[in-house]
């Protein structure tokens, strides 16, 4: 039987992955490349990927979820970026810019409703 740990870890790597590959076939370099930038043996995200494991050590999965927490940081400021790009370009009133703000205000605390009052 799978722990909640091991289903936790499984969650995280797939996050993780979805957010490192670059394309179709790009897998098991992504997995390889989540290993290096974060110290995470390679074996383990090939294991939790594809033939999860009973059990998990607490280490293997604290280095998860710091790896996870510094990606996501990473995605909100790419998400910060870009939105402010397509406010320069496509206007403040945009309904996708709308949106990504709600995304960025919630994703730092405060909690907002999406509004989609601009423009298509």
């Amino acid at each position: 039987m799978v722990t909640a740990e091991v289903l936790q870890a499984k969650s995280l790597c797939g996050d993780l992955l979805r957010w490192e590959t670059r394309g179709p076939g790009d897998t098991d370099n992504a997995m390889r490349r989540i290993a290096r930038r974060h110290g995470i043996e390679y074996g383990q995200l090939w294991s939790l990927r594809y033939r999860a494991p009973k059990r998990i050590w607490a280490d293997v999965l604290t280095s998860i979820s710091n790896a996870y927490e510094v990606e996501r940081q990473r995605q909100l400021r790419k998400l910060a970026h870009d939105t402010k790009v397509t406010e320069e370009v496509a206007g403040a009133r945009r309904n996708s810019v709308a949106k990504a703000r709600a995304l960025l205000r919630q994703a730092a605390g405060e909690t907002a409703p999406v509004v989609g009052g601009g423009e298509p």
